[in-house]
């Protein structure tokens, strides 16, 4: 999922929110300079996570780095060719 999807989908959820609560709340108080409220931090947070889980997985299943990984003795060669993988 890319930004520009994550961004419109969040849009589409909260204008569904403001559609069924049509009165207003007072926002609970939260103190971050990073999330503006605790669901936003849950989201980006949970998000994060699944990208993370998604590489793991990947990165587990990659037979050639895990040929590397499992070698003792590397090069230069095979350091340039861990990288090339990890980007």
């Amino acid at each position: 999922m890319n930004k520009k999807a994550f961004l419109k989908a969040y849009q589409t959820v909260n204008k569904l929110a403001e559609s069924e609560n049509p009165q207003k709340q007072a926002p609970e108080p939260y103190q971050s300079n990073l999330y503006q409220s605790a669901k936003d931090e849950a989201l980006i947070k949970e998000y994060h996570f699944a990208k993370f889980r998604k590489n793991l997985s990947q990165a587990q299943s990659h037979p050639e780095l895990q040929s590397l990984i499992n070698k003792e003795d590397w090069s230069e060669e095979d350091t340039q060719k861990l990288l090339a993988m990890l980007r």
